[in-house]
């Protein structure tokens, strides 16, 4: 009895061996996170200030390059062979350094990186990043995020604002969500700027 087990045991494994190569798992698509950002640019900056930016603070899974969505009961999973091609938060950082940039509010938008000293500091935490999928079959990309101003000579807090995004998507795929995402950030940063632009006329006239 044990030398036939011993017989049948290879020939399974070789059967389950078989079986996998027979069913090839489909490849990863990698997507990006570059939205198509329409800000009037400037010459010459709004206001002879510096603007740094703080690292974007978010959740472990938005460290991740995992394409988040939202089910019924509000469980976040990633889509299994869908992946960003770099961390929300590290591609967010990136797209707000560039919008600032071109918006011309600033003398100069520094990074988190620069040793260089600013005279304002804009600090921002992410919670939500993800496609959330409705009980009617539709579904929407939803950013919603915290915004600080500061006065880093001062170290003063100088305004808050919560923005929330929510774009409708196209499917309820993860080239959907992803979309919709790029479209939400894409509305997003007008709206960023114009509430820079209303703090600083507040605070420097």
């Amino acid at each position: 009895m044990i030398c036939r087990l011993f017989q049948i045991l290879p020939v399974l494994a070789m059967s389950l061996l078989g079986a996998c190569a027979g069913n090839p798992q489909p490849p990863v698509t990698e997507y990006a996170l570059s939205p198509r950002i329409e800000l009037q640019e400037v010459r010459e900056p709004v206001f002879p200030v510096t603007l740094r930016l703080a690292p974007l603070s978010a959740s472990q899974m938005y460290m991740s390059t995992g394409i988040f969505y939202v089910d019924g009961s509000y469980r976040r999973n990633p889509y299994a062979y869908s992946r960003w091609v770099d961390t929300p938060v590290h591609m967010l950082q990136l797209v707000l350094q560039e919008g600032l940039e071109r918006s011309g509010l600033f003398k100069a938008v520094l990074p988190s990186t620069s040793l260089l000293t600013a005279d304002l500091r804009l600090e921002t935490t992410l919670y939500d990043f993800s496609q959330h999928l409705q009980p009617d079959g539709g579904s929407q990309a939803v950013i919603r995020l915290d915004c600080h101003l500061l006065d880093a000579r001062k170290a003063r807090l100088l305004a808050s604002r919560q923005f929330e995004v929510r774009i409708p998507a196209a499917s309820r795929n993860a080239e959907g969500g992803v979309a919709a995402l790029n479209a939400a950030v894409a509305d997003l940063l007008p709206q960023m700027v114009d509430w820079l632009e209303e703090v600083l006329v507040k605070f420097t006239v």
